[in-house]
């Protein structure tokens, strides 16, 4: 689950590429995001939501439905 998070935030990032102030948020989160899955930390809620508004929807769909083990 955590690879297709992955790529559905890349192309979010790709989709939102149009519209340069959009990358402001969505490649700082996306890169976060990366960090946290390779590092092993808690990715908070507030975090997953922030993702599913502003990067992608079903990449924060998912990141919301997976369990952290």
């Amino acid at each position: 689950m955590k690879i297709a998070t992955k790529i559905f935030m890349v192309l979010g990032c790709i989709l939102y590429g149009a519209s340069l102030i959009a990358l402001c948020w969505t490649i700082p989160m996306t890169v976060h995001y990366f960090n946290c899955v390779r590092d092993h930390r808690h990715i908070g809620v507030g975090f997953k939501v922030c993702s599913l508004l502003f990067v992608s929807l079903i990449g924060g769909i998912l990141m919301l439905c997976d369990s952290e083990d």
